[in-house]
């Protein structure tokens, strides 16, 4: 499958070299048009799950105004496309003498190649999709930077202040790809024979902040600083009240929470502890009931908030092709 990718990639650049080179060479905006209908066939072609799949729907007008931003925004890419040509051509002053078909057919060329190399409605039918596959392709690449992205983080003592650990976490997990990077550190400290108590801390302070909660850049932060609180009584009382605050002031994040199931499995856990154990028996208490709350409240969130618009077509087309 990274083969075929990697194929699929080399044939849709002939869709964007036919406008560029059509820049190049000077040729006039009326071509805007011809190339916009050649980039939206290939978008109905390989991502027939983006468009209204029987003519019912498409008699809706919510299906009208998606076609029409599809539209648009491959207007908008073939103008972005002819400018940058047409700005390489005036910096070259050289204007190559072609025939304007030449570039339609090279853009045209992607269609039926990547049709070859991809059948959209066939892998449609098994519930694949070229996005998903796209990802899942460089699923291995991304890992391996993930890694090494935190390893300065998983290096750090267990004495180190925490003020130096939270920098550190603050740095590496933001941005760009700063889920990738938590997967990879949950993952990391699965392992019970590492220690890194500085670094679970500083975890599960980072991952409550309503800083990450609310815009969901990072969507599955509060689950992943439960994993790595559960089982620890001292991180799971750091964790809880944030968790509680934070499903309260963002309820529509909820999804990003532990399950309700796995919260109670975890307060039963904690009633069931050795009595002898370091944590004081009320204070075991209060955190079971700490979790059962916070069980009651991710329910509760997940149960009054309603879906977002954005989420309908997803559904619709999983439904389709189901």
């Amino acid at each position: 499958m990274p083969n075929r990718m990697r194929l699929l990639k080399g044939a849709t650049a002939l869709l964007y070299i036919g406008p560029l080179f059509a820049g190049i060479c000077g040729f006039g905006w009326g071509l805007v048009l011809p190339f916009t209908a050649i980039f939206v066939v290939w978008l109905m072609i390989l991502r027939p799950e983006q468009w209204p799949a029987s003519p019912e729907e498409w008699l809706t007008g919510r299906a009208w105004l998606a076609a029409l931003a599809q539209v648009l925004s491959q207007v908008a890419l073939v103008a972005v496309l002819f400018g940058v040509g047409r700005g390489i051509g005036a910096v070259a002053g050289v204007l190559p003498v072609v025939n304007p078909v030449l570039p339609l057919s090279v853009s045209f060329l992607a269609i039926p190649i990547c049709r070859m190399l991809w059948d959209a409605r066939a892998a449609a039918d098994q519930g694949i999709f070229l996005d998903d596959e796209a990802a899942a392709a460089h699923l291995p690449r991304v890992a391996a930077e993930a890694g090494n992205a935190v390893t300065p983080l998983l290096n750090l003592p267990d004495d180190a202040p925490d003020s130096r650990v939270s920098e550190a976490v603050a740095r590496i997990l933001g941005g760009t790809g700063g889920d990738v990077r938590l997967k990879a550190l949950t993952a990391a400290l699965s392992n019970p024979a590492r220690s890194h108590a500085a670094l679970r801390r500083a975890l599960v302070m980072w991952a409550t902040e309503p800083e990450i909660i609310a815009p969901g850049r990072v969507p599955h932060a509060a689950a992943s600083a439960f994993a790595i609180a559960e089982g620890n009584p001292d991180l799971l009382r750091l964790f809880v009240p944030r968790a509680l605050a934070l499903v309260a002031a963002f309820p529509f994040r909820a999804q990003g929470f532990p399950t309700a199931a796995r919260l109670r499995q975890a307060a039963a856990a904690g009633m069931s502890t050795d009595p002898n154990a370091d944590l004081p028996a009320h204070l075991r208490d209060d955190l079971c009931d700490g979790l059962r709350a916070l069980a009651r409240a991710v329910e509760a969130a997940l149960q009054e908030t309603p879906e977002t618009p954005a989420a309908e077509p997803v559904r619709a087309s999983a439904a389709r092709h189901a």
